[in-house]
This record gives C-alpha cells, structure tokens and sequence, in this order.
C-alpha cells in the first residue's frame, strides 16, 4: 500500500475508533447526568408548588382572620354579626359563612339555619387555637366543600380567651382545584393533585374525583389495576417528599411528591415516562448529530495531516528513485515549505544532493578529459596501424600491446562518459 494512502487511511481509523469511543461514552454520562437532573428538577418542582399552595391557603385563611377580629363580629350577637358578614361572602368568594358558638352550634350568614358540627374536626381544631382547611361532606347542602376555620377571640390579643370560630364555606371540587390548577409544568402529560393524610383526593384535574371524594388506596382494594398507584401513594406519604414510577391503565408514570408544609396534604406531579424519554432521545440524537459532524471533520483533519506528512516523504522517495534507477538527477531539490521534522528531513535532502553535485561534477569532467586523451590516444594508435600497413614494417609486440591498452582505455572511457552524463547536476 502506498505511503500517501497508508498515513491518511491509519490516521483516518485512528480518528473515527477514537471519535466513536468518546462519542458513545458522552453520550451515556450525558444522558445520565440529564436524565438525573430531569428527575431531580421534578421534586424541586413540585416542593416549590407544595410551599406555593400553602401560601395560597394562608392568604385565604389570613383573609378570614381578619374578618373574626372585626368587634361586631367578637360580640358573638348573631344579630349584629349576621348583617355584618352578608358583605363578606361574595367578597371572599364563599358559598357561606357561619358564626359557630362554643357548644359547636353553627349560624349561617346566608342560609339562616344552625347546625351542630361540635364533632367537626375543623371545630375542634379552631378552638384549640388553631387556623386550618378541611374538605368534607356538607351536612347542609350534601355535597363536598372545603371548609377554612379560624378562632375568634374574646379581644385582639392573641393570647384571650377563644369564645367561637367562623367558618367559610366554598365549593369543594372547584376550590382546591382551581388552587391545584395554578401550579403549573412544563410537561404537556404533567399534571398535579392533591391528597389528604387518607390518601383521598382533594384536589384534581377531573373534579368528578373530588366530588366522590375517591380514595385510590382503598378502591385498590376492590380494583387491582390501581394496587401499583395506591403502593405509590403508600409510599409516598411515609417518604414525605421524593420522586416514584408507577404502571396505571397501561401507561408508565413518573410521579413526583412533597407534604405541603403545615397541612398534612400530599401533592403530585404525574408525568408520562414517554416525556422524559421523548427528551433524552432528542439530546441523543443532539449528540450524534455533533459526533458525526466532528467525525467527518476529523476524518478531513486526518487526511490532510497523513497527505501533509506524506508528501515531503514521497518527494524524497521519487528523487531517491530518479537517482539510483538510473536517472541519475542530481539537479532536482525538494520543496522546504513543510513544518517540524518533515521540512528538516527536505532539507537535509536537499543539502546531501547539494553535496554530491560537486565530486560528480568533478568526475564528470575528469571523464571528459580522459575521454579526450583516449581518442587521442586512440588516433594515434590508428596511425601506426596505417603505417604498418602501407611500409610493410611490424612494430614490436610492446608497441602492439600499447596500442592495445589504447583500445581498451578508449571503450572504457566512452562507458564511463555515457555513465556519466546520466547524471544531471
């Protein structure tokens, strides 16, 4: 195989098998490393959507609490406090308000009725001193609603007595929901809900769910196409905050999970895992792409640097092969515009052909000189052989062989005249 051939071919082979190498093993860390931040990007997502609903359910509480520090409302008269609140049910977009007195009787704004909901845990918890959201089953109405509740007390301080609590009353599939909705992800699959320590939904993008008030760990009991979603949820409440994949209707999720602070709620984001994959197979063709742009580059380099390398070698050959096949052109020089050692060996080259012009130079015109004696000679020679011719007269032998050598040393120096003026210099 030629040089000019060879030195690209190798450093073509060398480029591509280390190009392919490097490729392959960027493309699995990379893909790693993303994959990793992906997944990871998601609990950050959804921990910043749990600490933003609780903000969103503390205005709304806060809201409230400012209304049950009103002294119309602290009188506890129903009275005056029923007029004074009528304003305040559309203003806080409720279905109704009540004043709920210390036996857990409660008087609706709007409705007019009382009911006992000394049971209600919502009850229980305001007049411990404690603000807090709940979603149940309304005994007025029926339906599933989300109750805020929050103490009243005696006076402004914080520290009096708690004589009562008011209540807000809002629809429960639309309240938590639309709260839900706002929590946005990039995902066009992602969506987010809400669950409560039961493992009952509170808040979804189907409201149908809340309204049943569907509880995935126990109608797993009864369905078991749910059992790998309800594990998840399982898991996720012991874990508090993390990220899971499950299998459901025949799709694979990844679903990511945190405790909204101060509630004892757990939110989700769900995914498809088609996502992500649809994401890492978009960054791996990313890669090939590029790989295969710097191959081809590579590739190109290569060449070039085998052809640069080969060039100054195989100048050096063709004038070796001109000079010992019988060409014998000592005048030729090969071009020094090469860089690092190849330009050094052309140059080098070039100085040994400089050195060798003068002894053959020289030889050449010593050749000449004796090329010129021995037709000389050889006249000579000639000469006596014509005069032995026409006198009749015989020479010695010394003489003949003298004439002789002559005749030797004349072919002889027109072989080497011939030799020599093969050689250009």
């Amino acid at each position: 195989m030629k040089l000019s051939v060879k030195i690209p071919l190798l450093l073509g082979i060398v480029v591509f098998v280390t190009t392919a190498v490097m490729l392959v093993v960027v493309e699995l860390k990379v893909r790693s490393t993303i994959e990793k931040f992906a997944l990871n990007s998601l609990v950050g997502e959804i921990e910043a959507n749990a600490d933003f609903l609780k903000s969103k359910l503390d205005l709304h509480i806060e809201v409230l609490a400012e209304v049950a520090t009103r002294i119309r409302v602290r009188s506890m008269d129903w009275n005056i406090v029923q007029p004074a609140l009528k304003a305040d049910v559309a203003r806080l977009n409720a279905l109704d308000l009540a004043m709920i007195d210390s036996t857990g009787i409660a008087h609706y704004v709007l409705g007019g009725t009382t009911l006992d909901v000394k049971d209600r845990a919502y009850f229980k918890k305001a007049m411990a001193g404690e603000k807090n959201v709940e979603m149940l089953v309304s005994r007025a109405t029926g339906k599933v609603v989300t109750i805020f509740a929050v103490p009243i007390r005696k006076t402004e301080d914080m520290s009096s007595p708690i004589i009562g609590v008011l209540m807000a009353r809002r629809d429960g599939a639309r309240n938590l929901s639309n709260l839900v909705a706002e929590l946005k992800t990039p995902y066009k699959s992602g969506y987010v809900f809400l669950l409560d320590e039961d493992g009952t939904i509170l808040a979804h993008r189907n409201q149908e769910l809340v309204n049943t008030q569907f509880n995935p760990i126990k109608e797993a009991e009864k369905n078991p196409s749910l059992k790998s979603f309800a594990e998840m949820i399982t898991s996720a409440f012991k874990e508090k905050n993390g990220r899971t994949e499950y299998h459901y209707d025949d799709k694979n999720f990844i679903s990511a999970y945190s405790e909204v602070p101060g509630y004892n709620w757990m939110l989700f984001l769900n995914i498809e895992t088609y996502e992500i994959e649809n994401k890492l197979s978009q960054i791996s063709l990313a890669i090939v792409l590029i790989g295969f742009i710097c191959l081809i580059a590579g590739v190109i380099a290569a060449i070039g640097v085998g052809m640069s390398i080969a060039k100054p070698v195989i100048s050096i050959v063709e004038a070796s092969k001109n000079i010992t096949q019988g060409e014998g052109d000592l005048s030729q020089s090969i071009p020094t515009h090469f860089e690092g050692e190849m330009g050094d060996l052309a140059r080098y080259f070039n100085k040994l052909i400089a050195t060798l012009r003068v002894p053959i130079s020289e030889a050449k015109s010593t050749v000449e000189n004796l090329s010129t004696v021995s037709e000389e000679l050889s006249y000579i020679n000639r000469q006596l052989e014509i005069s032995q011719t026409q006198t009749g007269k015989e020479y010695s032998q010394e003489i003949l062989r003298i004439g002789q050598c002559i005749h030797e040393l004349a072919k002889t120096s027109e072989q080497l005249r011939q030799t020599m003026d093969k050689f250009k210099v």
